[in-house]
C-alpha cells in the first residue's frame, strides 16, 4: 500500500455548538489521535471563538479536556463515541466530542 492509498481510518471532530456558534476541529489520519494532539485541536477550537462564546463554554471545555485526558489514561476510546458537555441553563450551547472512526485519545508512543 502506497502512502496515497493509506486509509484515514481514525477520524472525528471536536465542536462548539449552539447559541449561534458552529465551530469545529476535525481529524482524519492513519494512526489513532494522541491525547497531546487532541488537546491541541481543543485549543485551536477555543481560538476560533469570541471571548464571550468561550467564556460561556469555559467549564465545558474543561470537562472535555478532563474527558480526553481520562480516556487517554485508560488506553483510548474507539468509535463510534459521542460525548456532549452542555452549558448549564442553556438550551443548546455545548462542547461535543465525536470519534467517528477508529480510535482516539491514546498516550504518546
Amino acid at each position: 500500500m502506497t502512502k496515497k492509498e493509506e486509509i484515514l481510518e481514525h477520524r472525528g471532530r471536536l465542536q462548539a455548538q449552539g447559541g449561534g456558534v458552529e465551530e469545529s476541529e476535525n481529524w482524519a489520519q492513519t494512526k489513532p489521535l494522541s491525547v497531546k494532539n487532541a488537546l491541541e485541536l481543543l485549543r485551536r477550537l477555543i481560538a476560533k471563538l469570541s471571548l464571550k462564546d468561550y467564556e460561556r463554554r469555559k467549564r465545558e471545555f474543561g470537562k472535555a479536556e478532563q474527558f480526553i485526558v481520562g480516556v487517554g489514561e485508560n488506553g483510548g476510546i474507539y468509535a463510534k463515541t459521542s460525548q456532549s458537555f452542555k452549558v448549564k441553563g442553556s438550551k443548546d450551547e455545548r462542547v461535543d466530542i465525536e470519534v467517528l472512526g477508529g480510535k482516539a485519545f491514546v498516550a504518546e508512543e
